[in-house]
């Protein structure tokens, strides 16, 4: 009797294992631990789908999800993807709408489309298809020395120095002054060895990384009237009729400003997203523009600690930047797998995941509900900040032909920084010129 209950349990496990579905989902290395614990989470409540992780960083990640894309192949099942990126991936991409038309049996009656943030669905859409639900509403925060900046006698010897008081700066003109005076080499007495972290190396840094600086002159009330309002596609490059935005007197003031704050920050052509952080988080620097996500790291550093007394959190100078991320299921998979892909991404966006990756991973909310939680606003200093600052974001350019346009300007831009190329309205023409070809106009 034993060995038949016995033989009867080895058949029911077997039966799971044998009927289980498993997916892979390919993500970016910032989502990495928060999608592998959510991951992990899904399996122990669903234990017929199987969900594999694969990590790549974003430099490798994008091109691989546009030659699965390109390819037809399904390596993958499920996308992590950067929604700038929508109108090159969508095109692998199921519409989730016309998905749950025809699939109302998986859909959560409790997963409230309407708690969404309104910017978030609208950066997961693309040419009226939903293709990815939002996962990570990332954008870019000015962290700072909070405990350098309050300190009394700091405050009277830059008051000393540049005549007016020390603080956050609001613009980046003011941000030279407090650079230069955190740089040991213009400021001996200065605690950090440099003013500010940079990253603008030949990537896709390069490319967000200039918006920080051009944002503020192409939203300006001049940049408005001479370019016009910013088509949410095209992003804060183009004008309102869609041509390059950049070749003018705005971009110039961009780049004057960025190179003015080069001498006051460690290798900003050569440093990236790990190194800048590396900097802030070990003292070297009491400034840096930096995503929501490494506060954790900052909040971890022994050099910071306490960290509510160290790490100060502002918004950007002028403006920030959007930095969205999304979870879509690859349009070329298995019906049976993007049945099983749907619920891990519903399941992956849902209120409660919301939450819990924010204060388990600082991954940013899409959520209005948690934006409003008090243990969210509790656990993590920037939450209470974030809708001001989503209000007053830059975008990027979300069309098909931006990985061509981000390569191509990419270079421009560097040897511009390098003085390669001179600062001229002739030089940001070629580049224009390059795009123009690019778009086929």
């Amino acid at each position: 009797m034993r060995l038949k209950v016995l033989l009867l349990l080895v058949a029911l496990v077997a039966s799971i294992v044998f009927a289980q579905v498993t997916i892979s989902v390919v993500a970016c290395s910032d989502n990495a631990d928060s999608l592998k614990w959510l991951a992990e989470e899904f399996m122990k409540r669903n234990p017929d789908v199987k969900v594999e992780i694969t990590v790549l960083s974003w430099e490798v990640l994008y091109p691989r999800i546009l030659a699965d894309i390109a390819a037809k192949s399904a390596a993958f099942d499920v996308f992590n993807w950067d929604v700038m990126t929508a109108g090159a991936v969508s095109q692998g991409c199921v519409d989730l709408f016309q998905f749950m038309k025809e699939n109302p049996d998986l859909v959560d009656p409790d997963y409230d489309f309407d708690d969404l943030l309104p910017l978030a669905r609208d950066l997961s859409i693309w040419d009226g298809k939903l293709v990815g639900f939002p996962y990570f509403n990332n954008t870019m925060l000015f962290y700072y020395r909070k405990d350098l900046f309050e300190d009394p006698k700091i405050k009277q010897q830059f008051e000393q120095m540049f005549g007016r008081p020390l603080r956050v700066p609001t613009t980046w003109a003011e941000a030279v002054d407090v650079a230069r005076f955190f740089t040991k080499k213009y400021n001996k007495n200065s605690p950090t060895e440099y003013g500010i972290a940079l990253m603008f190396p030949t990537t896709h840094t390069m490319f967000y990384m200039y918006l920080l600086f051009f944002g503020p002159y192409r939203r300006s009330p001049e940049g408005l009237a001479k370019l016009g309002p910013v088509d949410i596609d095209y992003g804060d490059y183009f004008t309102a009729d869609r041509k390059p935005a950049f070749a003018n007197e705005f971009g110039l003031k961009a780049f004057e400003d960025i190179k003015a704050l080069l001498p006051y920050a460690p290798d900003p052509l050569g440093s990236d997203y790990g190194e800048t952080i590396e900097y802030f988080a070990k003292g070297i620097v009491a400034m840096v523009p930096q995503w929501t996500n490494p506060y954790l790291q900052f909040a971890s550093s022994p050099v910071l600690q306490p960290a509510d007394k160290k790490i100060g959190i502002a918004p950007m100078p002028g403006r920030s930047v959007a930095g969205n991320w999304a979870l879509g299921i690859n349009a070329f998979t298995t019906k049976e797998k993007q049945r099983a892909a749907f619920r891990f991404i519903q399941f992956a966006t849902s209120k409660w995941a919301d939450k819990e990756k924010l204060i388990r991973f600082a991954i940013a909310p899409v959520r209005k509900s948690t934006l409003e939680d008090p243990e969210a606003q509790k656990a993590i200093p920037w939450v209470s900040a974030l809708p001001a600052i989503y209000a007053d974001e830059t975008f990027r350019p979300r069309i098909p032909e931006e990985p061509k346009l981000e390569d191509v300007t990419n270079i421009y831009f560097a040897k511009i920084l390098a003085g390669e190329l001179p600062l001229t309205i002739e030089t940001l023409q070629k580049l224009a010129d390059e795009w123009e070809r690019i778009l086929g106009k």
